[in-house]
């Protein structure tokens, strides 16, 4: 990892910044962003820099900066979100929202969820806005936007700044949260930049039976059993794959059994493959699941009634479902209806929200930019393309602005995506901060080579 000699006050800048992002809590619920966003104001501001806090409620404001350029460049919106998800401290080795730096990471919610990567965006704007008024002018304008609200993404956070004040975001590029997964592939990293994301839907499978007295069982009309059916269902089934977006150039790249690398390729092959496959590496297993097609996750789980000696006459699961670019409404009813073909008792389903799926192009300056930038700083490494499982922010980009090529990606180079993504969301979210500098790095390169 490069980090320049004449310039040792990088990482304290960086990680002290996180630490103060980390420590503001916005656990989302109940989402409230004020204090973090005043952290990056402040922080803007007291290195010459001025900051826009805009937003519909005092507690959800977004944090934008601009860096005007010469006007004759493409322009760079760097993304990302000031909220987390909530943090149970006592299971915990270290206080969620304590900033700690201990044995060489940075502690705490949002620490890759996504506070590392507005620090480091945040600190490659101020230097590239220090070396701006020593007479390196950008080419084109660099905008920085920390938003409210993407956990849930109801309100005031990307989508509503889209909709009230468009013209503070809107640039050529978007680089955004995503593209965190490194593998080691023989003696080389890989790295995957998501230029698509899937959609995001719930929906509420419900069935209905017959109350009656807890003493007396229900064993044919018990809506709690008929709902038991209904998850096992879920867990069982095998959803549709989509041939055209398997992710072939990650196979060909991680799997070395050239004829596991074929049957991962091949729609009527692939599920029985990737359990061979998670046999071996769950990881890569992990990473070429979830975009295979639709997928569901029961997430939610509620009955009527409180009364232990009552059988409840209905109950319900909510389901987390995620599909893939061009993929619809219709889409996720039919492979709902072929997951609980086998289910006896009768059920209803409601979708109860839908965000579909979206992309830009593969190919782009943006994409040479992040392949180059990212060989300068690990020489070893591979970039590709892939599309991402989650939902972010960018699919609100798009949407607004068709023409922009928005990305997802942020290199780690200490840890690889085994050891990250169970902290995503998860207990115990700390970052390296040997991979926090890189990415402060990587940034401010990134915009330097695609403005400059």
């Amino acid at each position: 990892m490069i980090v320049a000699a004449d310039d040792p006050g990088l990482q304290d800048e960086v990680v002290g910044l996180l630490s103060r992002l980390i420590r503001a809590d916005t656990s989302n619920p109940p989402g409230d962003v004020s204090a973090a966003a005043r952290i990056l104001e402040q922080y803007f501001r007291d290195n010459g820099v001025a900051a826009t806090l805009i937003g519909e409620r005092p507690e959800l404001p977004n944090c934008i900066a601009r860096l005007a350029g010469g006007g004759d460049g493409p322009s760079l919106l760097m993304l990302g979100h000031l909220d987390v998800v909530p943090a149970e401290a006592t299971e915990w080795a270290e206080p969620p929202f304590s900033g700690l730096v201990k044995d060489g990471y940075v502690w705490g919610r949002g620490a890759l969820d996504m506070k590392n990567q507005l620090a480091a965006q945040a600190v490659a704007f101020v230097r590239l806005a220090r070396r701006a008024a020593a007479g390196e002018k950008l080419r084109g304008d660099l905008v920085f936007a920390a938003t409210a609200d993407e956990e849930t993404g109801e309100r005031c956070g990307a989508k509503w700044l889209l909709q009230n004040a468009p013209r503070l975001v809107r640039t050529d590029f978007v680089i955004n949260e995503g593209g965190m997964d490194m593998f080691h592939v023989g003696d080389r990293r890989l790295y995957t930049i998501h230029a698509g994301e899937k959609g995001y839907a719930a929906c509420r499978i419900t069935i209905r039976g017959r109350g009656g007295h807890g003493s007396v069982p229900l064993h044919r009309d018990n809506a709690i059993q008929g709902l038991a059916h209904v998850i096992a269902a879920f867990e069982r089934h095998e959803p549709e794959v989509s041939a055209t977006h398997l992710p072939a150039a990650f196979i060909d790249r991680v799997v070395t059994d050239p004829r596991l690398r074929e049957r991962l390729k091949d729609p009527a092959s692939v599920h029985a493959a990737l359990r061979d496959l998670a046999a071996v590496d769950a990881g890569a297993a992990a990473t070429i699941e979830p975009v295979l097609g639709l997928t569901f996750s029961p997430t939610i789980v509620r009955a009527g009634g409180e009364a232990v000696n009552v059988i409840p006459s209905h109950a319900a699961v909510t389901v987390d479902c995620r599909l893939l670019p061009g993929q619809s409404a219709e889409d996720i009813h039919r492979e709902v209806a072929r997951a609980l073909a086998d289910v006896e008792e009768p059920w209803g389903m409601e979708l109860l929200n839908f965000m579909p799926g979206s992309e830009s192009p593969a190919h782009s300056p943006l994409r040479d930019v992040i392949a180059a930038t990212v060989a300068e700083l690990v020489p070893d490494a591979e970039v590709i393309c892939g599309q991402f499982s989650g939902f972010t922010d960018s699919a609100h980009f798009r949407s607004a602005f068709p023409g922009v090529v928005a990305y997802g990606f942020c290199p780690f180079i200490v840890e690889g995506a085994a050891t990250i993504r169970p902290r995503l969301h998860g207990v115990d979210e700390r970052i390296a901060v040997r991979d926090l500098v890189l990415q402060t790095q990587f940034f401010e390169r990134l915009a330097t080579r695609l403005l400059a």
